[in-house]
């Protein structure tokens, strides 16, 4: 029971350890970044129809 509990609290703690860095270092607005402009790289290649 002891040996579950202290893998719970590693599995915890590495998890918060990672959630941490990814905040601080704000990766998970660098990856929208990377996704967004491929997506507007993609879309910019493809002709658009302008019918008003």
């Amino acid at each position: 029971m002891k040996r579950i509990v202290l893998i719970l609290l590693a599995a915890a703690g590495a998890f918060f350890s990672l959630t941490f860095v990814v905040y601080i270092t704000n990766a998970d607005m660098k990856l929208v970044e990377v996704i967004y402009n491929k997506l507007m790289a993609y879309h910019d290649q493809h002709p658009r129809e302008e019918k008003l």
